[in-house]
């Protein structure tokens, strides 16, 4: 039976390549990054009568999401770490408060978005990625809590067959993986370097913020968006 193709969309440090190995791992499926261009970009509007062709070749899709707090975190320390993609300060306060620009660093001419600030960013991606009504959500928090339930649960949504007995998850960090890679086997994903779930489950990341920092992004987060996404109260109980 040949691989349903998925089409996964989400911002930096989102959990697609988590979500990609436990899906493919899991169930009789191919993951694929940049079926709209970019699996970090925006989907796009091709109006009807563009020379541009609005046909992509995929079967189902998802898009992935970090509650607004946990992404500010983890893409600060994307930001440090791997230097790539963004244009931010490196100042943490100054991060979450300053415009940032967005490009793909493996396009010699890439296009750039640019957004008021990272919250600004998370915000219009997501509500981008949500407004399309056949994709399935994934929260990251919830994956990792319970990763069988809720790949289950998004696996019935696009209609995947189960190939593994027993379930596989990663207990390594997952690598940023590209469509050109042959991944067979777990360690075929994962990195040596443990991943350290307490972050999430005990939401660690809340350390990064003071009170200040707190009002800030609360000031610039969309309710309805909040909503929609099902963080309301996850945001109420972190900021509490």
């Amino acid at each position: 039976m040949s691989k349903v193709k998925i089409a996964m969309m989400g911002c930096f440090r989102s959990g697609t390549n988590f979500a990609k190995t436990i899906l493919e791992q899991n169930y009789n499926c191919e993951v694929k990054n940049n079926v709209f261009g970019w699996k970090h970009g925006l989907l796009p509007i091709i109006s009807a009568d563009s020379n541009a062709q609005y046909h992509f070749d995929y079967e189902k899709a998802f898009f992935i999401t970090k509650n607004p707090f946990s992404f500010l975190s983890s893409l600060f320390k994307y930001h440090l770490s791997v230097k790539r993609n963004l244009i931010a300060p490196n100042e943490f306060k100054q991060f979450i408060r300053t415009k940032i620009i967005v490009f793909d660093q493996g396009q010699a001419n890439s296009p750039q978005l640019r957004f008021n600030n990272p919250i600004d960013f998370w915000t219009m991606m997501n509500w981008n990625y949500a407004s399309k009504t056949d994709f399935v959500h994934i929260r990251y928090e919830w994956l990792v809590e319970n990763p069988e339930v809720i790949i289950e649960r998004a696996a019935g949504k696009m209609g995947l067959e189960r190939i593994s007995t027993n379930f596989i998850t990663p207990q390594k960090e997952v690598k940023r993986i590209n469509d050109a890679e042959t991944t067979k086997s777990l360690e075929d994903y994962q990195t040596t370097v443990d991943f350290d779930k307490g972050r999430y489950l005990k939401h660690g990341y809340m350390t990064d913020f003071d009170s200040d920092d707190v009002r800030f992004v609360l000031s610039q987060l969309d309710d309805e968006l909040l909503d929609k996404l099902g963080y309301v109260e996850l945001v109420e109980n972190l900021t509490a």
